[in-house]
């Protein structure tokens, strides 16, 4: 018992940290794809960060997370089925909830940034 409580703890931490790490990695390949697909440069960034109140920022951010956490969940339940873990769904949402609860605690700290950003622009 003990032993099944500490594989799922390091199990949880390792999939977080992978989930970050694809995260990044995701937001990155995101930003080569539409760089070098639109030809940006800085008044292209510019224009696509500030539509829309900084709506294409916010899509810019959130649709390589929103992939992570699809993949991540996919990932959680096979890893916590390979080691035989009774609640394996359980498991996987715990960690999706997890991720999920640190974006909606630093969003809006980001927003706000984001929109003074905007303003200094104005």
């Amino acid at each position: 018992m003990i032993l099944s409580i500490f594989l799922f703890i390091i199990s949880f931490i390792t999939l977080d940290i992978v989930g970050t790490v694809f995260y990044i990695g995701l937001l990155l390949l995101s930003f080569f794809v539409v760089g070098k697909f639109f030809k940006m440069n800085g008044d292209k960034w510019r224009t696509l960060f500030e539509f829309g109140k900084g709506t294409g920022f916010y899509f810019m951010i959130f649709f390589p997370y929103l992939v992570m956490l699809v993949v991540l969940f996919g990932a959680s339940k096979m890893w916590f089925d390979m080691i035989n873990f009774k609640y394996n769904i359980l498991g996987s949402l715990s960690v999706i909830t997890l991720l999920t609860l640190i974006i909606l605690f630093k969003f809006p700290k980001m927003k706000k940034m984001v929109n003074n950003k905007i303003l200094l622009k104005n």
